[in-house]
Formats: structure tokens, sequence, C-alpha cells
């Protein structure tokens, strides 16, 4: 990928912004210090494609990137940071967009999904070693637990090598595998059902650890694998879209509130539990959502559009994809 022009770097160094009220609720930072353009070797054959999605484990440690191709298929890869070695790539066209893919949140590994067929396993990972097929498993999606040894959803759990771990969780048919999460206690998975927080270890009986307010709500957003929806790292805020309006909203997990953040579908990310970031006219726009205060407007340098947005949480940084094929990384501090 390009360097950036050395006039974009002096610029990007130095825009330094300051959010009022400093780290925030939940002591993580919410400001901006610098633009710094990631180029990773792995990366480079894809110079000038248009980065259109991103996604990043919450210690920083992998990196999905999925770009666009001028045959009209895509080249998707998974790479270690800070040094970009590979450790999983797929390229072509799918059957449709119903593909799935997940981080562990502290550890190299993840799994995907791509329908190629109706032969198409699940796929796990990692960086230690060559990717696992899942065959002849029922699995249908979820999410790493905290510890990074096993994943699981409504339909099961496995361990880190594809090995089974649980069976279903109850009145699994009903249960959403788009509201599965790491759990706030080490090898555990939460998820949202009928109201409540479910705490799993992924063998034992799910327990109730909490409500859950958003979950009248479910029906009337959008729950696409194209731009998940986003849960704020202890869980209590979500953010998603709207199926009628398309308006990217955040809902309250505590006091079922939901409130429109953008009025137009847009990548988000959090940066820690209480700040959201999402895109707008090719810019980052940034939220404390607890007191709905704004934070200040990035723009990119050199007039660039930003059209994918992940985030890690330690360390905090934002991820940006550009439409020029550049991506970028924005370290956050308090």
């Amino acid at each position: 990928m390009r360097l950036l022009p050395l006039s974009a770097l002096m610029l990007a160094g130095a825009l330094l912004i300051h959010c009022r009220h400093g780290a925030g609720a939940g002591g993580a930072p919410a400001a901006a210090s610098r633009i710094e353009p990631l180029e990773l070797s792995a990366l480079g054959d894809l110079r000038d494609k248009r980065l259109d999605q991103l996604r990043v484990s919450a210690n920083g440690a992998l990196l999905f990137t999925r770009w666009a191709l001028s045959d009209g298929g895509f080249d998707y890869r998974v790479v270690q940071l800070p040094d970009g070695q590979p450790v999983w790539s797929w390229q072509g066209t799918l059957q449709n967009q119903l593909w799935q893919l997940a981080l562990s949140p502290d550890g190299p590994i993840g799994f995907v999904f791509l329908p190629l067929g109706p032969e198409a396993p699940f796929i796990i990972f990692r960086a230690s070693g060559a990717p696992i097929p899942m065959t002849d498993v029922e699995f249908t999606g979820g999410a790493w637990a905290s510890g990074s040894h096993w994943f699981g959803g409504s339909s099961g759990a496995y361990n880190a090598d594809g090995t089974l771990r649980g069976k279903p969780v109850p009145d699994w048919l009903k249960v959403k595998d788009e509201l599965f999460m790491p759990g706030s206690r080490p090898e555990t998975l939460r998820y949202m059902h009928a109201g409540n927080v479910m705490e799993w270890d992924g063998r034992s009986t799910p327990t109730v650890v909490g409500s859950w307010q958003c979950a009248p709500q479910v029906e009337q957003h959008r729950l696409s694998p194209l731009e998940p929806l986003r849960f704020s790292s202890d869980g209590r805020y979500v953010a998603w879209t709207l199926k009628a309006s398309k308006a990217l909203t955040v809902c309250d997990g505590e006091s079922g509130l939901d409130f429109e953040i953008s009025p137009n579908p847009a990548p988000a990310a959090w940066a820690d539990n209480r700040h959201l970031w999402w895109l707008d006219a090719g810019a980052l726009l940034g939220m404390n959502v607890l007191t709905r205060e704004a934070l200040p407007r990035i723009p990119l340098p050199e007039g660039e559009k930003a059209v994918s947005l992940a985030a890690s949480i330690q360390p905090p940084a934002l991820f940006v994809g550009t439409e020029q094929g550049h991506l970028l990384r924005i370290p956050l501090s308090h």
C-alpha cells in the first residue's frame, strides 16, 4: 500500500483532539492524538482496492480486512498485528452475504464461515497453526469466550481445537447468535435472551445474571452480518440499525432507552464502555453515549474518505479503511 505524502503525515501529527470530559465514564480514552498509516506487507498486493470491511480483536492482536475487487468479488484476509503476518485468507464471490466471522477478544484465533455451498464448513484460523475445518457440526454462529479457549452460540459450544464442548443453550431456536459476546468472567460468554443477560461456561446450564431492557426492540433492528451490531465492552449499550428507517441507533440495556445516532446506516465501533465512533460522509464522528456529548469530528488527511471502521480496546485505537485503499490507525489517548 502506498505511503501517505509527508504533508498528510504532518497534518495527522498535528491533529490533537481533546474530549472535554477526558476519559469519561468507564475510565477509557476518548481523544484522538494522531493518524498513522499502516503499511502491512501481507496486504501490499491489494493497493488501491476499496477496503470496505474491518474488524479487530479487542486486544489488537488480529485484524480482519475485506477488499472489493474489480470483478465484483472480494478478498478476505486476517493478519497479526503489529507485524502484519498472514493468518488466513480467501478470495472469490460468495453465493450470498450471510458470511460470518468472529475474532477472539484476547488471543490470536478466530472463526469464519463463507457460504460457498451445502458443504461449506466453519473454519477456525489461528496464528500458531494451520486452519481447522469444522465438518459434521451443527454450529450456527456466535462469539468467542473471554480467554479464547472456546466459542459458542445458540446451537452449542466448541473448544478452540474444534472439538465439542457443550450442547445447545435452552430454548436455542429462539436465541439469536448475534446477541452473544465475551463474558465478564474468564472463560465465559454472555448472551441476551427474553429480557435477561445470561452467562454461560459452555458446559453447564446458563444462569441469569441481570436484565436486558433492549429485548422489546430486537425485532425492530436489522441484525446483519454485513455491519453487525456492536456491544459496548461491558454489554450495557448496543449499536444497531433500524429495519424501517435504516437509522443507526443505540439502546441502553439498563433503561431500554433507544436513541438515534445517525439517520443513515454506518459502520460503528466502541472505543470503550461509553464512547462510540461511526462514519459520516467519509469522516469520523463520536459520542459519549452516557452524557450524549459529541466528540470532535475527525477528518482524514488529503481528502481521503473512510468507508470501514473498527476499534481495539487494549490498546485503545480506531482502525479505518479508506475508499482509496489505505489502512489507518488512530491511537486514542486520555
